[in-house]
C-alpha cells in the first residue's frame, strides 16, 4: 500500500483540456482554488480559454512556479478524425503538446499525460506497462510519439494509458448509457464480438489521477478495469441488469469490428492490467459489473423492478 502521508504535497494543478469528458469530471472533484483549468471550444466554470496551437502557457498563467503538476487531457481523440487529417491532428496531438512539455520542463512542473490503450497492436492483450508498444492507428502513433518524447526529456513524469472510459449520465454517449438509450428507443444494436478491452468508469479514472498526484507517483500506469471483456459480454451484462426493471428482448446483431466502415483497422485486444497503479496508489477500481448495475439503477430509479410488479 502507498504511504498515507506522502512527503510531497501537491501545490496547484494545471488541467489542460478541462472541457474534455475526463477533464470536466476531474475539475468538479478538485478544489477550484487548487487548479487552473483550460478550455478551447466549450467553456468550463472558472476556466481559462487556451488555444494550444497559437498560445503559450505564459499567456494564461502569471506564476508557473505555483504548479506541481500539469494534467494534459486535450487532444483530437477520434481515431478516424486523426487518420483523415494527419496534418491537423499531428499539429494538435504532437507539435503543440511538445511545446507545452518544453515549457513544463523549464518550470519544473511534472506532466501527467493522458495516453491510450491504442498504443498497442491488439495481438497479445492483457498488456502491462513494460510491454512493447506497436500502434496500428495514427492516433496511437501520435500518443507513442509523445510518450517517447516525455521519457527522453523529463526525469519526472506520469503517462496514464487510458482504457475505454464510460460514465453514468444520460446523454453522455458512453458505453452503457448509449446502449440504454438504444434499448429505450427500440434500436437494433450492432455489437462487435471480436474486440476485447478493459473499460473503466470515469470516476475511477479521476480518482486514479488524483492519487497519482497526491503520492507524487512517477512512470507509466495503465488505468483500466481489472478484467477483460468483449462487447457482447458487456451488452449481455447490461441486459441482465436492465431486465430487473423491464421485460424486453434485446435486438442484438453480432458483427466483426472489421465489418465497420472505419478509416483504419482497430486493434482487436487492447485489454490492460492496472495492477501497477493499484499497487502504487491503493486505488479501488470498481468492477464493471458493479458500475453497470449502478448505472441501470440510476437510470431506472423511479421504476419498480419488474420482478416485484405482480
Amino acid at each position: 500500500m502507498p504511504d498515507t502521508n506522502p512527503e510531497h504535497k501537491p501545490n496547484k494543478v494545471l488541467v489542460l483540456g478541462a472541457s474534455s469528458y475526463i477533464g470536466r469530471h476531474l475539475i468538479a472533484s478538485i478544489d477550484a482554488s487548487k487548479t487552473v483549468a483550460t478550455y478551447f471550444r466549450t467553456p468550463v466554470k472558472g476556466g481559462v480559454f487556451f488555444d494550444s496551437l497559437s498560445m503559450k502557457l505564459t499567456d494564461i498563467v502569471d506564476d508557473m512556479a505555483e504548479f506541481s503538476h500539469a494534467v494534459i487531457l486535450y487532444a483530437d481523440s477520434k481515431p478516424d478524425s486523426c487518420a483523415e487529417d494527419i496534418e491537423n491532428s499531428t499539429a494538435l496531438n504532437v507539435k503543440s503538446t511538445k511545446s507545452i512539455l518544453r515549457c513544463l520542463k523549464t518550470w519544473g512542473i511534472k506532466p501527467v499525460f493522458a495516453s491510450t490503450e491504442s498504443v498497442f497492436d491488439g495481438v497479445k492483450g492483457d498488456y502491462v506497462e513494460t510491454d512493447t508498444v506497436n500502434p496500428i492507428m495514427a492516433y496511437g502513433q501520435q500518443k507513442v510519439d509523445i510518450e517517447r518524447y516525455i521519457q527522453n526529456n523529463h526525469d519526472e513524469y506520469v503517462i496514464i494509458r487510458l482504457a475505454k472510459v464510460f460514465g453514468s449520465s444520460k446523454g453522455d454517449g458512453t458505453l452503457f448509457t448509449a446502449w440504454i438509450e438504444a434499448i429505450e428507443n427500440s434500436h437494433t444494436i450492432y455489437c462487435a464480438n471480436d474486440q476485447i478491452f478493459s473499460p473503466i468508469h470515469v470516476n475511477d479514472v479521476v480518482e486514479g489521477i488524483k492519487k497519482i498526484i497526491e503520492y507524487s507517483s512517477n512512470g507509466v500506469f495503465h488505468v483500466s478495469a481489472r478484467k477483460a471483456y468483449n462487447r457482447i459480454d458487456l451488452f449481455q451484462m447490461l441486459s441482465t441488469s436492465v431486465s430487473r426493471y423491464k421485460a424486453f428482448v434485446p435486438d442484438l446483431v453480432p458483427i466483426s469490428i472489421r465489418d465497420l466502415n472505419l478509416k483504419e483497422a482497430r486493434p482487436l485486444n487492447v485489454s490492460m492490467s492496472p495492477e501497477k497503479l493499484v499497487a502504487a496508489t491503493g486505488l479501488n477500481i470498481r468492477s464493471v459489473e458493479q458500475s453497470c448495475d449502478e448505472i441501470v439503477d440510476q437510470w431506472y430509479k423511479e421504476t419498480v423492478p419488474c420482478t416485484q410488479n405482480y
